[in-house]
């Protein structure tokens, strides 16, 4: 596997940094999850001119052709900076639902998300699901949905809801379900790495069904895949800062007469930290190219090996950012508090460590 990146990519990765560098420092994005939305509208529209929600798109359909490799990079960029946003839900998971869908359907529904217009999320946990591996309870009768679906990104303030149900053959079918349609009720909440979500609870709500493309169990498979990608991506980001902060804190913090950075002990844990960084970072490309592997199991167990390595690094890297700031580390004021909880979360979006372990055990390793 080629893991260079060519001039495109670089080019991408650069101008989102510095975009981000100039709109989304530390107090800025305080200001943005304390507003009523929770995020800037203005930030949303700003990715939109720079082409992020037209990347997964194909020319024809009005987008640019990227592949899960620029995805990663925009995942990364978005990780340094802690962006609260539902750009996951636009860049990697939605392109991936609307394989579903009809050209007709992906062309009119893709039109708003590119521009910018259509803030995008996706409703498919429900409770039960994951903890008792319950089946699915949301229903589709008649072009209309019934049920409830649990801890939705941006939920309440998403404007275009992607929602999976079941009919009554028990098919799992994919839907849309717009902002303010009748019988749909949000309670929003922030969570605890400063996004939002919210519950979703559907009384007859109506919703066009995606059809004319792959299975809909095919195309939430694929989400599912790219959005574990993405968040593995969105993980090396916040690494790479979160030791850049912290060996940043203690050359500038003395003890005993010198900056702690010069004893030789929190230098060897803080190069551990490097190391495990750019073990992630060699997986998470792998990641992104085996998105596109056309055997889903293969896919499966290379996201899995990659997300069971970024969780161990995770752990090390987190770990080691707070124990070198101090107790400082965990107060409001600093910022690596803030880039540790959402690096905490991402160990468990998407299946956590033991999920993925269990899945490597069963399957006796990666495919061959």
């Amino acid at each position: 596997m080629n893991f260079e990146l060519n001039d495109e990519q670089r080019m991408l990765s650069d101008s989102l940094s510095r975009f981000l560098a100039d709109r989304y420092d530390f107090e800025k994005r305080k200001k943005y999850i304390g507003t009523a939305e929770g995020f800037d509208r203005k930030i949303w529209q700003g990715y939109a001119e720079m082409g992020l929600f037209a990347l997964p798109y194909p020319e024809d359909e009005g987008g640019i052709g990227g592949t899960p490799t620029e995805t990663m990079l925009v995942a990364e960029a978005m990780g340094g900076a802690i962006a609260v946003e539902p750009w996951t839900e636009a860049i990697a998971i939605v392109p991936a639902l609307l394989q579903a869908a009809s050209s007709e359907q992906r062309a009119a529904i893709a039109e708003g998300i590119i521009s910018g217009e259509a803030v995008p999320t996706w409703a498919h946990r429900e409770t039960g699901m994951i903890e008792r591996d319950e089946k699915m309870k949301t229903t589709a009768r008649d072009g209309k949905l019934s049920g409830a679906k649990t801890v939705v990104s941006f939920g309440a303030e998403a404007d275009v809801i992607f929602v999976s149900a079941v009919d009554d053959a028990g098919e799992t079918g994919l839907y849309v379900v717009r902002k303010g349609a009748e019988g749909l009720e949000a309670r929003g909440y922030r969570t605890q790495d400063e996004g939002r979500a919210a519950e979703l609870t559907f009384d007859g709500t109506p919703a066009e069904k995606l059809e004319g493309g792959i299975p809909a169990a095919e195309a939430i498979a694929a989400a599912e895949a790219r959005g574990l990608a993405a968040s593995i991506g969105e993980a090396l980001g916040i690494m790479e800062k979160a030791i850049d902060l912290t060996v940043e804190y203690i050359k500038g913090r003395e003890q005993f007469g010198r900056p702690i950075g010069t004893f030789q002990a929190l230098q060897h844990i803080a190069a551990q930290a490097v190391v495990e960084k750019e073990q992630v970072k060699s997986m998470a490309m792998y990641a992104a190219l085996m998105c596109d592997e056309g055997d889903a199991e293969t896919r499966d167990l290379a996201l899995s090996t990659a997300k069971v390595k970024m969780c161990d690094a995770a752990r090390f890297v987190g770990q080691m950012s707070i124990q070198l700031h101090g107790g400082v580390g965990m107060t409001m004021e600093y910022s690596i508090g803030h880039y540790f909880k959402r690096l905490t979360m991402l160990e468990i979006l998407w299946g956590d460590r033991d999920f993925h372990m269990d899945r490597l055990c069963e399957a006796g390793g990666l495919a061959a």
